[in-house]
């Protein structure tokens, strides 16, 4: 297995696998309904908001190894937290981080293993820096989102 292959791996273990932390989204998304998903305490972003940073630093990751603007018109911003809290629109939120997911673990599996030390262009960071960063800011928020979970209740 390349590098590639087990950082692509390990981000689609943290989505709905056996990662090393022992949880996983699927798990505890599954048990969120859109009411837990907006409560906060203490002024922190809450269950929803965490999810949409994380696809968006996911699209972010993606436009970079497609040589796109990271940032584009109509894009949702970083922390988003939709109008409507509806279970539908929650579960649709849901769906769009596994899609990222799967889109970046997949861009991640057939980047150039040759590139994976050269800076991304506009950045002065390698996409090794980026891969990387996906994998632990995923298994960071998911943290977040556990405990969040368990204060819900």
């Amino acid at each position: 297995m390349s590098h590639l292959q087990f950082l692509a791996q390990s981000l689609q273990n943290l989505y709905n696998g056996t990662p090393w932390i022992d949880v996983y989204f699927t798990e505890h998304l599954q048990r969120t309904n859109a009411q837990q998903a907006v409560q906060n305490f203490n002024g922190s972003n809450n269950i929803w908001q965490l999810v949409n940073h994380i696809i968006y630093w996911n699209q972010r990751v993606l436009r970079y190894i497609r040589n796109e603007q990271p940032e584009q018109e109509g894009d949702l911003p970083d922390f988003y937290l939709p109008e409507n809290h509806g279970e539908d629109n929650w579960q649709a939120t849901v769906h769009r981080l596994q899609h990222s997911i799967e889109q970046t673990a997949e861009a991640i599996r057939t980047f150039p293993e040759d590139q994976l030390y050269e800076n991304f262009p506009g950045t002065d960071k390698p996409a090794a820096y980026y891969f990387h960063g996906v994998v632990e800011h995923a298994a960071y928020h998911l943290g977040q989102i556990v405990l969040l979970q368990k204060y819900s209740r």
